[in-house]
Protein backbone atom coordinates (compact mmCIF):
# COMPACT_ATOMS: atom_id res chain seq x y z
CA UNK A 1 0.00 0.00 0.00
CA UNK A 2 1.11 3.63 -0.79
CA UNK A 3 0.80 5.97 2.35
CA UNK A 4 1.35 9.68 2.59
CA UNK A 5 2.32 10.67 5.60
CA UNK A 6 2.30 14.32 6.73
CA UNK A 7 4.71 15.87 9.69
CA UNK A 8 7.46 13.17 8.64
CA UNK A 9 10.48 15.32 9.63
CA UNK A 10 9.25 14.99 13.40
CA UNK A 11 10.54 12.18 15.40
CA UNK A 12 7.27 10.53 15.34
CA UNK A 13 6.23 10.80 11.72
CA UNK A 14 9.89 9.58 11.18
CA UNK A 15 9.56 6.35 12.97
CA UNK A 16 6.36 5.81 11.50
CA UNK A 17 8.32 6.30 8.06
CA UNK A 18 10.33 3.23 9.09
CA UNK A 19 7.72 1.13 10.58
CA UNK A 20 5.77 1.12 7.74
CA UNK A 21 8.33 0.58 5.31
CA UNK A 22 9.63 -2.49 6.94
CA UNK A 23 6.68 -4.42 6.75
CA UNK A 24 6.39 -3.84 2.93
CA UNK A 25 4.52 -0.24 2.39
CA UNK A 26 5.68 2.76 -0.07
CA UNK A 27 6.01 5.65 1.88
CA UNK A 28 5.28 9.42 0.53
CA UNK A 29 6.07 12.51 3.09
CA UNK A 30 4.24 15.84 2.99
CA UNK A 31 6.38 18.41 5.11
CA UNK A 32 7.44 21.80 5.13
CA UNK A 33 10.90 20.30 5.98
CA UNK A 34 13.11 17.73 4.70
CA UNK A 35 12.66 14.24 6.57
CA UNK A 36 15.65 13.67 9.13
CA UNK A 37 18.77 12.61 6.86
CA UNK A 38 19.98 9.68 9.53
CA UNK A 39 16.12 8.15 8.09
CA UNK A 40 16.58 4.58 7.35
CA UNK A 41 14.40 3.96 4.82
CA UNK A 42 13.30 5.37 1.26
CA UNK A 43 10.90 7.84 1.02
CA UNK A 44 9.17 10.30 -1.65
CA UNK A 45 9.35 13.44 -0.60
CA UNK A 46 7.02 16.80 -1.31
CA UNK A 47 7.35 19.60 0.15
CA UNK A 48 4.78 21.87 1.13
CA UNK A 49 2.02 23.20 3.91
CA UNK A 50 -1.35 21.16 4.72
CA UNK A 51 -3.25 24.00 4.53
CA UNK A 52 -2.41 24.40 0.90
CA UNK A 53 -4.76 22.32 -1.40
CA UNK A 54 -3.16 21.98 -4.54
CA UNK A 55 -0.28 20.64 -2.85
CA UNK A 56 -2.33 18.45 -0.71
CA UNK A 57 -4.25 17.06 -4.02
CA UNK A 58 -0.47 16.53 -5.43
CA UNK A 59 0.77 14.84 -2.15
CA UNK A 60 -2.41 12.66 -2.13
CA UNK A 61 -2.66 10.97 -5.77
CA UNK A 62 -1.88 7.20 -6.27
CA UNK A 63 -2.04 6.61 -1.86
CA UNK A 64 -4.13 4.28 -0.75
CA UNK A 65 -4.18 5.82 2.69
CA UNK A 66 -2.72 8.72 4.97
CA UNK A 67 -1.49 9.12 8.33
CA UNK A 68 -1.92 12.85 9.66
CA UNK A 69 0.68 13.92 11.97
CA UNK A 70 1.33 17.68 11.09
CA UNK A 71 0.25 20.04 13.75
CA UNK A 72 1.01 23.31 15.54
CA UNK A 73 1.64 22.23 19.45
CA UNK A 74 2.20 24.08 22.65
CA UNK A 75 0.23 25.25 25.38
CA UNK A 76 0.53 29.09 24.19
CA UNK A 77 0.05 30.81 21.24
CA UNK A 78 -3.04 32.67 19.70
CA UNK A 79 -5.59 30.73 18.96
CA UNK A 80 -5.75 31.70 15.20
CA UNK A 81 -2.74 30.03 14.56
CA UNK A 82 -3.49 26.64 15.99
CA UNK A 83 -6.29 26.44 14.36
CA UNK A 84 -5.70 27.16 11.22
CA UNK A 85 -2.73 24.39 10.81
CA UNK A 86 -4.46 21.93 12.98
CA UNK A 87 -8.47 22.22 12.06
CA UNK A 88 -7.83 24.12 8.58
CA UNK A 89 -5.27 21.70 8.13
CA UNK A 90 -7.07 18.59 8.57
CA UNK A 91 -10.52 19.71 6.79
CA UNK A 92 -7.61 20.89 3.62
CA UNK A 93 -6.24 17.29 3.30
CA UNK A 94 -9.47 15.49 3.99
CA UNK A 95 -11.25 17.25 1.06
CA UNK A 96 -8.21 16.01 -1.47
CA UNK A 97 -8.09 12.52 0.26
CA UNK A 98 -11.91 12.54 -0.61
CA UNK A 99 -11.50 13.61 -4.11
CA UNK A 100 -8.48 11.16 -4.63
CA UNK A 101 -10.99 8.33 -3.18
CA UNK A 102 -8.27 7.31 -0.52
CA UNK A 103 -9.70 4.10 1.77
CA UNK A 104 -8.42 5.34 5.22
CA UNK A 105 -7.42 8.76 6.71
CA UNK A 106 -5.64 8.73 10.11
CA UNK A 107 -5.46 11.56 12.46
CA UNK A 108 -2.91 11.53 15.16
CA UNK A 109 -4.85 13.77 17.62
CA UNK A 110 -3.85 13.84 21.34
CA UNK A 111 -5.50 12.97 25.15
CA UNK A 112 -5.22 16.96 25.88
CA UNK A 113 -8.84 16.66 24.35
CA UNK A 114 -9.37 15.63 27.88
CA UNK A 115 -9.12 17.54 30.73
CA UNK A 116 -6.42 16.74 33.07
CA UNK A 117 -8.67 16.56 35.87
CA UNK A 118 -7.55 12.92 37.00
CA UNK A 119 -8.17 9.59 34.52
CA UNK A 120 -7.17 6.35 36.23
CA UNK A 121 -7.78 3.35 33.44
CA UNK A 122 -9.08 6.10 30.97
CA UNK A 123 -10.79 5.18 27.60
CA UNK A 124 -11.32 6.58 24.44
CA UNK A 125 -15.08 7.50 25.65
CA UNK A 126 -13.77 10.08 28.04
CA UNK A 127 -15.24 13.49 27.88
CA UNK A 128 -13.57 15.42 25.59
CA UNK A 129 -13.69 18.22 27.59
CA UNK A 130 -10.05 20.21 27.22
CA UNK A 131 -10.78 23.57 26.62
CA UNK A 132 -7.68 25.24 29.11
CA UNK A 133 -5.82 26.09 25.89
CA UNK A 134 -6.37 26.50 22.11
CA UNK A 135 -3.95 23.57 21.21
CA UNK A 136 -6.54 21.12 23.41
CA UNK A 137 -9.62 22.92 21.79
CA UNK A 138 -8.23 22.77 18.20
CA UNK A 139 -7.04 19.13 18.55
CA UNK A 140 -11.39 18.70 19.86
CA UNK A 141 -12.03 21.03 16.37
CA UNK A 142 -9.98 19.04 14.04
CA UNK A 143 -11.50 15.48 15.67
CA UNK A 144 -15.26 16.78 14.61
CA UNK A 145 -14.29 17.81 11.49
CA UNK A 146 -12.46 14.05 10.03
CA UNK A 147 -15.66 12.67 11.83
CA UNK A 148 -18.93 15.09 9.70
CA UNK A 149 -16.53 15.43 6.87
CA UNK A 150 -15.20 11.93 6.11
CA UNK A 151 -17.55 10.98 3.20
CA UNK A 152 -16.57 7.49 2.11
CA UNK A 153 -13.28 7.88 3.34
CA UNK A 154 -12.32 5.28 6.48
CA UNK A 155 -11.40 7.67 9.15
CA UNK A 156 -9.15 6.86 12.52
CA UNK A 157 -8.46 8.77 15.54
CA UNK A 158 -5.31 7.91 17.14
CA UNK A 159 -4.89 9.43 20.85
CA UNK A 160 -0.76 9.10 22.06
CA UNK A 161 0.01 8.76 25.44
CA UNK A 162 0.37 11.92 27.06
CA UNK A 163 3.98 11.30 27.16
CA UNK A 164 5.66 10.53 23.46
CA UNK A 165 9.47 10.25 23.89
CA UNK A 166 11.80 8.63 22.02
CA UNK A 167 15.47 9.03 19.56
CA UNK A 168 14.67 12.34 17.25
CA UNK A 169 12.31 13.98 19.86
CA UNK A 170 14.21 16.92 20.08
CA UNK A 171 11.64 19.09 21.48
CA UNK A 172 9.87 17.93 24.82
CA UNK A 173 12.44 14.83 25.45
CA UNK A 174 15.81 17.02 24.62
CA UNK A 175 14.72 20.10 26.89
CA UNK A 176 13.58 17.90 29.70
CA UNK A 177 17.12 16.03 29.69
CA UNK A 178 18.56 19.51 29.42
CA UNK A 179 16.90 20.74 32.27
CA UNK A 180 17.76 17.62 34.82
CA UNK A 181 21.32 17.48 33.87
CA UNK A 182 21.41 21.75 34.86
CA UNK A 183 18.79 20.37 38.02
CA UNK A 184 16.43 22.72 36.71
CA UNK A 185 13.30 20.56 36.44
CA UNK A 186 10.46 20.00 39.51
CA UNK A 187 7.53 18.34 40.04
CA UNK A 188 4.38 19.22 41.67
CA UNK A 189 2.92 17.18 44.48
CA UNK A 190 6.47 15.28 44.72
CA UNK A 191 5.64 13.79 41.31
CA UNK A 192 3.12 11.11 42.13
CA UNK A 193 0.80 11.45 39.58
CA UNK A 194 0.27 8.29 37.11
CA UNK A 195 0.83 8.31 33.33
CA UNK A 196 0.83 6.96 30.09
CA UNK A 197 4.20 7.31 28.46
CA UNK A 198 4.38 6.27 24.68
CA UNK A 199 7.40 5.06 23.29
CA UNK A 200 8.18 6.31 19.78
CA UNK A 201 8.44 2.91 18.48
CA UNK A 202 5.75 1.15 19.93
CA UNK A 203 3.34 4.15 19.23
CA UNK A 204 4.39 3.88 15.00
CA UNK A 205 3.59 -0.28 15.42
CA UNK A 206 -0.10 1.16 16.98
CA UNK A 207 -0.32 3.63 14.06
CA UNK A 208 0.84 1.02 11.51
CA UNK A 209 -2.35 -0.85 12.56
CA UNK A 210 -4.59 1.59 12.59
CA UNK A 211 -3.15 2.41 8.89
CA UNK A 212 -4.14 -1.47 7.96
CA UNK A 213 -6.60 -3.37 10.06
CA UNK A 214 -10.03 -3.49 8.47
CA UNK A 215 -11.46 -3.25 12.20
CA UNK A 216 -9.56 -0.02 13.06
CA UNK A 217 -12.27 2.04 9.92
CA UNK A 218 -14.33 4.94 11.93
CA UNK A 219 -12.78 4.11 15.74
CA UNK A 220 -10.87 5.96 18.04
CA UNK A 221 -7.65 4.49 19.71
CA UNK A 222 -5.74 5.26 23.16
CA UNK A 223 -2.07 3.93 21.62
CA UNK A 224 0.17 3.88 24.86
CA UNK A 225 2.78 1.67 26.75
CA UNK A 226 1.75 -0.55 29.40
CA UNK A 227 3.21 0.28 32.15
CA UNK A 228 1.16 2.92 34.34
CA UNK A 229 4.21 5.12 36.33
CA UNK A 230 4.40 8.70 38.17
CA UNK A 231 6.22 11.26 37.10
CA UNK A 232 8.39 10.58 40.14
CA UNK A 233 9.54 7.21 39.02
CA UNK A 234 9.97 8.18 35.00
CA UNK A 235 12.11 10.97 35.78
CA UNK A 236 14.37 9.17 38.24
CA UNK A 237 14.97 6.64 35.23
CA UNK A 238 15.64 8.66 33.12
CA UNK A 239 17.89 10.33 35.99
CA UNK A 240 19.96 7.14 36.49
CA UNK A 241 20.38 6.44 32.63
CA UNK A 242 21.42 10.57 32.66
CA UNK A 243 23.56 9.60 35.78
CA UNK A 244 22.08 13.15 37.47
CA UNK A 245 20.31 13.66 39.99
CA UNK A 246 16.83 13.30 40.39
CA UNK A 247 14.82 16.24 40.54
CA UNK A 248 14.64 17.58 43.94
CA UNK A 249 12.50 21.06 43.59
CA UNK A 250 9.15 20.44 44.69
CA UNK A 251 5.78 22.76 44.30
CA UNK A 252 2.71 21.72 45.61
CA UNK A 253 -0.34 22.11 43.30
CA UNK A 254 -2.27 24.53 45.85
CA UNK A 255 0.63 27.33 44.95
CA UNK A 256 1.41 25.52 41.80
CA UNK A 257 -1.64 25.88 39.74
CA UNK A 258 -2.37 29.66 40.91
CA UNK A 259 0.86 30.66 40.36
CA UNK A 260 0.53 29.59 36.76
CA UNK A 261 -2.68 31.47 36.08
CA UNK A 262 -1.09 34.49 37.50
CA UNK A 263 2.12 34.21 34.96
CA UNK A 264 -0.49 33.49 32.28
CA UNK A 265 -2.38 36.86 33.26
CA UNK A 266 0.77 38.58 33.23
CA UNK A 267 2.54 37.35 30.08
CA UNK A 268 -1.10 37.83 28.24
CA UNK A 269 -1.07 41.13 29.15
CA UNK A 270 2.29 42.26 27.79
CA UNK A 271 1.59 40.49 24.56
CA UNK A 272 4.33 37.61 24.83
CA UNK A 273 5.25 35.50 22.57
CA UNK A 274 7.04 32.91 24.77
CA UNK A 275 5.12 30.68 27.42
CA UNK A 276 5.21 31.72 31.08
CA UNK A 277 7.67 29.41 32.88
CA UNK A 278 4.58 27.82 34.26
CA UNK A 279 1.21 27.60 32.87
CA UNK A 280 -1.77 25.55 33.81
CA UNK A 281 -2.22 22.86 31.38
CA UNK A 282 1.87 21.68 32.61
CA UNK A 283 0.49 22.08 36.60
CA UNK A 284 -2.40 19.76 35.75
CA UNK A 285 -0.53 17.69 33.73
CA UNK A 286 1.97 17.18 36.72
CA UNK A 287 -0.59 16.74 39.12
CA UNK A 288 -3.27 14.89 38.52
CA UNK A 289 -3.36 10.91 37.26
CA UNK A 290 -3.39 11.16 33.35
CA UNK A 291 -3.43 7.20 32.69
CA UNK A 292 -4.79 6.17 29.92
CA UNK A 293 -5.80 1.98 28.87
CA UNK A 294 -4.75 0.95 25.70
CA UNK A 295 -7.07 -1.76 25.81
CA UNK A 296 -9.30 -1.32 22.67
CA UNK A 297 -6.37 -1.28 20.42
CA UNK A 298 -5.33 -4.45 21.69
CA UNK A 299 -8.68 -5.93 21.71
CA UNK A 300 -9.44 -4.95 18.06
CA UNK A 301 -6.15 -4.58 16.47
CA UNK A 302 -3.36 -6.62 17.90
CA UNK A 303 -1.24 -3.71 19.36
CA UNK A 304 1.00 -5.08 21.33
CA UNK A 305 4.38 -2.51 23.00
CA UNK A 306 7.07 -4.19 22.35
CA UNK A 307 9.41 -1.99 24.14
CA UNK A 308 9.24 -1.82 27.51
CA UNK A 309 9.97 1.44 29.40
CA UNK A 310 12.87 0.96 30.54
CA UNK A 311 14.73 -0.43 27.27
CA UNK A 312 12.87 2.78 25.83
CA UNK A 313 14.44 4.78 28.69
CA UNK A 314 18.07 3.79 27.62
CA UNK A 315 17.42 3.76 24.37
CA UNK A 316 16.35 7.69 24.38
CA UNK A 317 19.03 8.41 26.64
CA UNK A 318 21.78 6.79 24.36
CA UNK A 319 20.49 8.71 21.75
CA UNK A 320 20.06 11.98 23.74
CA UNK A 321 23.73 11.50 24.42
CA UNK A 322 25.12 11.17 20.64
CA UNK A 323 23.24 14.23 19.64
CA UNK A 324 24.64 16.15 22.84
Amino acid sequence: MKILLTGASGFIGSALAEELARNGHAVRVLDLQPPPPDLECPVEFVQGDVTDAATCARAVKGCQALCHLAARVGDWGPAEAYFHVNVLGTETLLAAARRAELQRFVLVSSLAVHHYGGHLQGNEQAPRDGHINAYSRSKIAAEDALRLQAGRVEWVIARPGVFPFGPRDRTAFYELARAMERRQLGTVNQGQALLTTAYVDNLAHGLRLTLEHPAAADQVFVLGDDEAISWADLLALFARELQVAPPRLNLPELLAYPLASGMEAAWRMVGAERAPPLTRYRILLSARDCQFSSAKAKELLGYRPGVDLQEAVRRTVAWYRAES
